[in-house]
């Protein structure tokens, strides 16, 4: 089949890639500031496993190329693809009236963006009313197919998905996306056939209650502390319950990244227009900000309320291992905090340096209470811990679970961690001879209650 993918971000670029790998001529149309020439040569805006492999060997094949202008996409396609984030929704209906006023040939619209409920039966009302007005006998389909992939495991979650949820009534067009899928839809048949509003919702469904099931956990860790119970073993006991499992289930220093947060907003945003009550949601939203400076609460508090002069070294500053995203990344306000309260910080993250250092530089420059040179930037992670007064860790990349502990005491002036992650047990810890921080476990501040 001939597809174009609309936005070559994240989503975009695995769409256009997986589809390509199993014999599709597929186009993808650069959004934003994104450029086609840079992206014909391989050259991509993120880190992503396995990416860069696969849009190259599609290059390659000749299955996959990429244009600027968004006309060539519509004349191309026989099915068109928007995988652009939900803050290019502009850009989207742009596309859309683009469509309405050009297109000639018989078309299906998969929008796997995640949109205002009724955007697929607006997007289908606006197409067509575009295709009568030139007097044109073919029609577009609207599909809704919202996205459920996560960055660092991207290309398995597209190709080997839990469920491929469609929203539509047309069974020609059900029929042709089911075909278009079936490759990565082989071990059981894993679509989900509901209403366009059905799946659109669906989206924000999943989104809030991952959200909430976080939340709730790093709330019950933070409270565990009080009563000295670890909460790593509470973990393991509520995981074994069958209702609940053990996914989304650890407590940590809160979740970041350029979709989730976004879409609770957008949901609360369009939630509060029809005149709901969103407390929850709210709540959720409200804990997760406060929850990615718990890190620099402890620190606070062990150092005696007073960080001037003391050093602290950072470890991961992306939202998750596997990317050099930074977007609401705990990184970004933990490094901001340490810094207003006079801490000097040493930062290293295997992928996100470039990416946090031109956040830094550009959020630093609009704060007159910053410094710009209060943040140094490691390139290895050791060499971050040199004179430094505690570690923090952010981000659970997997080298930073058995690091060399006795080199890192060499190293550090005092053996303090702040732990994010939960990376280490507290016992073995204390062992070692470090002052071990965690969320829900490990040492316990005396005036925390």
């Amino acid at each position: 089949m001939r597809v174009s993918v609309y936005g070559c971000d994240l989503t975009g670029l695995v769409t256009a890639g997986a589809l390509a790998s199993t014999g599709n001529d597929v186009l993808g149309l650069s959004v934003g500031s994104l450029k086609a020439e840079d992206l014909q040569q391989g050259i991509l805006p993120r880190e992503e496993p396995g990416l860069k492999e696969l849009i190259q060997g599609q290059l390659e094949a000749g299955r996959l190329n990429f244009s600027s202008d968004w006309q060539d996409g519509i004349a191309h396609a026989e099915i068109i693809f928007f995988s652009m984030p939900s803050w290019r929704f502009a850009e989207a209906k742009k596309v859309v009236s683009l469509i309405a006023e050009t297109a000639v040939q018989n078309l299906i619209l998969v929008v796997q963006s995640t949109v205002p409920v009724g955007t697929a039966e607006h997007f289908s009302k606006v197409l067509n009313a575009g295709y009568r007005q030139r007097n044109l006998e073919t029609e577009v389909k609207v599909v809704s197919m919202p996205e459920f992939i996560s960055e660092g495991r991207a290309i398995q979650d597209f190709t080997r998905p839990d469920r491929i949820v469609l929203g539509a009534t047309d069974p020609v067009a059900i029929e042709q996306i089911h075909d278009l899928m079936r490759p990565f839809n082989r071990l059981t048949d894993q679509v989900k056939v509901m209403a366009p509003r059905s799946a659109e919702y669906a989206k924000y469904a999943v989104n809030a209650l991952l959200a909430t099931r976080l939340s709730l956990v790093n709330e019950l860790a933070n409270n565990a502390e009080r009563f000295d119970v670890d909460m790593e073993e509470v973990r393991q006991a509520v995981g074994s319950d069958s209702r609940i499992g053990f996914s989304y289930l650890y407590p940590g220093c809160g979740f970041g990244g350029a979709s989730l947060s976004a879409d609770i907003e957008s949901l609360v945003e369009t939630l509060h227009h029809c005149g709901s009550e969103v407390e929850l949601l709210e709540t959720v939203l409200e804990i997760n900000e406060s929850q990615k400076e718990v890190m620099f609460r402890k620190a606070w508090q062990y150092f005696g309320a007073d960080l001037r002069g003391i050093k602290i070294a950072v470890w991961g500053l992306a939202f998750k291992p596997n990317t050099n995203t930074i977007i609401n990344a705990p990184s970004q306000k933990t490094v901001e905090a340490l810094v207003a309260q006079g801490a000097e910080v040493v930062v290293h993250d295997p992928k996100a340096n470039k990416n946090f250092q031109n956040w830094w530089q550009a959020y630093a420059a609009q704060k007159e209470t910053l410094e710009v040179d209060a943040v140094v930037f490691a390139e290895e992670m050791y060499a971050a811990l040199e004179g430094v007064d505690a570690l923090m860790i952010l981000t659970e990349w997997k080298h930073f679970w058995n690091p060399d502990f006795q080199k890192m005491q060499q190293l550090m002036r005092r053996p303090v961690i702040f732990d994010g992650r939960n990376l280490f047990e507290p016992k073995r810890m204390a062992e070692r001879g470090f002052d071990y921080f965690a969320v829900g476990r490990g040492m316990k501040l005396e005036n925390l209650c």
